[in-house]
């Protein structure tokens, strides 16, 4: 529904209740179906951020939904102690009840509300920001919460507009199907992918426009924090991810953005 929190629309057919468990990656998610939706399509984003190394850090999650990040990143990820927050009230009793189904609800306080409205600052190693198709008004919000001393990482999602990527030369076609080298190569094996729908080849991770959208967004996410701080910063682009095709032409990124305040020489 268009109600700002992706409630689902459904009828319960039968049965008292529409509360559920769902096992993703070793972790227990529970949620009740009638009120909030879940989302497969983020799989591959909650492997990755479930390996990275985040122990003894402290991580606000700024769009925490029912945990699909905020959980991968105390159970595997190791962090410390999580911030995280929701406005939607079902979606905060079934992250309750999954932090308490997975051991960990002693390390995670939930903000309930508006994340734009939160009134944490100076405390985050590293800040989620899993909402599209933007996230950048969680910008300013996530600015403040770095510590200010040290900074950290910024995992920002969006969604970009990719025009169409050309089609391989006539040539090429028939080399990769005659068996060149190339096509044996891992360049080679990421054009097959890639003429197939794959979404994780070497051309993807190539396109100009999820370049342009990366360093657009670190110039500004460096320009917020100097503007906050009265103080110059640098933003390091680590990492895009392509998390999954939204819409034709249309792809979900996340962008791992390092921010560190510059020390005086």
């Amino acid at each position: 529904m268009p109600d700002g929190m992706r409630s689902p629309r459904v009828t319960l057919l039968l049965g008292e209740h529409g509360w559920v468990e769902h096992v993703d990656n070793g972790i227990r998610y529970t949620f009740d179906v009638t009120k909030c939706m879940f989302s497969p399509g983020n799989i591959t984003e909650k492997l990755r951020v479930a390996s990275l190394p985040c122990s003894g850090e402290v991580l606000v999650d700024l769009y925490a939904g029912i945990g699909y990040f905020t959980l991968p990143f105390l159970v595997h990820a190791g962090a410390a102690f999580v911030h995280a927050c929701e406005w939607n009230s079902h979606a905060v009793e079934a992250l309750h009840r999954s932090l308490v189904l997975n051991g960990v609800r002693d390390r995670c306080h939930i903000h309930s509300g508006d994340s734009r409205q939160l009134q944490l600052q100076d405390v985050a190693d590293r800040v989620n920001l899993g909402l599209i198709p933007s996230s950048e008004e969680g910008w300013p919000v996530a600015c403040r919460v770095l510590k200010k001393d040290t900074g950290g990482v910024l995992h920002i999602h969006h969604n970009v507009e990719t025009r169409p990527a050309p089609a391989p030369p006539q040539s090429a076609v028939l080399l990769a199907e005659r068996g060149s080298p190339e096509a044996a190569s891992p360049a080679g094996e990421a054009q097959h992918r890639a003429q197939h729908g794959g979404e994780e080849t070497l051309e993807a991770r190539l396109r100009p426009e999820w370049q342009r959208w990366a360093e657009g967004t670190a110039t500004r996410i460096q320009g917020l924090l100097a503007e906050l701080h009265g103080r110059p910063w640098r933003s390091s682009i680590l990492h895009i991810q392509p998390v999954k095709s939204y819409a034709p032409h249309v792809h979900h990124l996340v962008l791992d953005l390092e921010c560190r305040p510059v020390l005086p020489v």
